[in-house]
């Protein structure tokens, strides 16, 4: 007796598991936001930081700790969007799922996705730290503002963001198998998925959500934000002081400060100052005042400079990453909903231009970031000049030994 053709198809049903898609940017993927955005901001993110990257491993730059945490955050920044936009672009325009290949591909991608956004924001407020000591505890800043202890802190921070994301090169993804089921015969295939997820129902998956993404959001912005706030507050400060000491003392004319120094005496006779030796002894003291004054002006200035800099990435990050942060804590789960689609794509693009346009902030706040480009774009032009020089007496020769030969 054989079985009805429907109850086959039952039971073929009953064992049919269609695959799971995987949950990446796809899910989130407006089609009414354009999509070369992610090109372009890949690309000046990648010419930036490799500028910058050259400007701050010059010598003179790596002297100070600031540059060293800036140099450093260049090369983490390219991985940021080496991992992430990179993967976004291959997503768009070819339809590719780089976590979806294989469980390796799953773990590595998304723990040097992780590890890297975690680590960018680590030494932004790192180089943070750096300033509010040096300008708020000079005498501790000899200890910490110093190349040895920017690189012991860097080798830290690299350790602690590997130990965040660790758990995803062990955890992470899982295969499952499957069935095609084709037509109305008994005509099936068994295929085996790779889902870059969590198991469901597990004690990992229950680690992963909620746990681990409150523990993402606030390594990547909430730690970040408060570091950085209470770093700025301290830095303005002591420069608001600064400026009203500097105010009290330009205020002093150089004739003022002459005669509370004695340096004229006058009579009704002879206004003119008389140039007796204690009068010439206190006009030498006068001008080594006037030269000590511009050195602690040359270091104001440098450490105003450096503040700036850092304020201005401080303000750069608050502002593009901090909407995506505040969406998230408001509206957290509900990222794939149709409705909230497109103010993702702008949210999530506007946390990855921070880590492109870092470069731009540099080169409009710090006078020794464009000093560097233009000595770096002098040297390369000596090397042209040089080669170019070395080349034509051999040209020249070359033209002579023809024409010798023609002869």
């Amino acid at each position: 007796m054989t079985e009805p053709a429907s109850s086959k198809n039952e039971f073929i049903k009953s064992y049919i598991h269609p695959p799971i898609t995987l949950e990446t940017y796809e899910d989130y993927l407006d089609p009414k936001f354009p999509s070369c955005v992610t090109v372009l901001l890949l690309i000046i993110g990648l010419f930036g930081n490799f500028l910058s990257a050259l400007v701050f491993n010059q010598k003179p730059m790596k002297k100070n700790s600031t540059f060293i945490y800036l140099g450093v955050l260049c090369y983490v920044d390219i991985l940021v969007l080496f991992f992430g936009l990179g993967d976004i672009i291959l997503i768009t325009y070819f339809k590719f799922v780089i976590r979806n290949q294989s469980i390796l591909m799953c773990r590595l991608h998304t723990f040097l996705t992780y590890s890297s956004t975690h680590l960018s924001s680590f030494i932004i407020a790192s180089v943070s730290v750096d300033r509010a000591i040096a300008t708020n505890f000079i005498g501790f800043a000899k200890f910490y503002c110093t190349q040895r202890t920017a690189h012991r802190i860097i080798l830290l921070l690299c350790i602690v963001s590997v130990l965040i994301n660790m758990h995803t090169l062990f955890f992470l993804g899982y295969h499952e198998n499957y069935f095609l089921y084709f037509n109305s015969t008994i005509f099936m295939t068994n295929k085996t998925a790779c889902y870059c997820a969590s198991l469901y129902g597990t004690n990992y998956d229950k680690f992963m959500n909620p746990y681990f993404q409150w523990l993402d959001l606030i390594f990547y912005a909430i730690l970040p934000f408060i570091v950085m706030l209470l770093s700025t507050f301290f830095i303005l400060r002591v420069i608001f002081m600064s400026n009203k000491r500097i105010e009290s003392k330009l205020s002093r004319n150089s004739f003022a400060f002459l005669r509370a120094n004695g340096a004229t005496e006058t009579t009704s006779e002879d206004t003119r100052p008389k140039n007796t030796l204690g009068t010439r002894l206190r006009k030498s003291f006068i001008r080594d005042k006037a030269n000590s004054g511009r050195n602690y002006n040359y270091r104001l200035n440098k450490t105003l400079h450096l503040t700036y800099t850092l304020v201005s990435i401080n303000a750069l990050f608050i502002c593009l990453v901090g909407p995506l942060a505040l969406v998230l804590i408001v509206i957290k789960g509900k990222e794939k909903v149709t409705e909230n689609k497109l103010l993702f794509n702008i949210l999530y693009i506007l946390a990855y231009s921070n880590h492109s346009f870092n470069f731009i902030f540099y080169g409009l706040s710090s006078p020794p970031y464009r000093n560097a480009i233009k000595n770096l774009m002098h040297r390369q032009g000596k090397r042209s000049n040089a080669s170019w020089n070395t080349s034509q007496p051999n040209r020249n020769r070359s033209i002579k030994a023809n024409n010798r030969t023609d002869t």
